[in-house]
């Protein structure tokens, strides 16, 4: 897979299918059920990815001795 078709995934992953999805949000187009469960999907991956990407970074920090009295 060559660069530009990457890049134009990456494009098309990271805007155009958010802003279509916040477009048909916007002009009523999805039922209230999907629009609900987008939502509740948002909201869960950001609680995940915060949750996970501290125990990661504390996990690191451990793992490396950052805290330890030795240094």
């Amino acid at each position: 897979m060559n660069n530009l078709t990457k890049m134009l995934l990456t494009i098309v992953v990271a805007v155009v299918i958010p802003l279509v999805v916040l477009l048909g949000i916007w002009m009523d187009i999805l039922p209230q059920s999907v629009q609900v469960a987008i939502g509740m999907i948002g909201v869960i991956s950001a609680i995940g990815f915060i949750v996970i990407g501290n125990l990661y970074l504390m996990w690191s920090d451990i793992k490396t001795g950052r805290y330890s009295k030795n240094s």
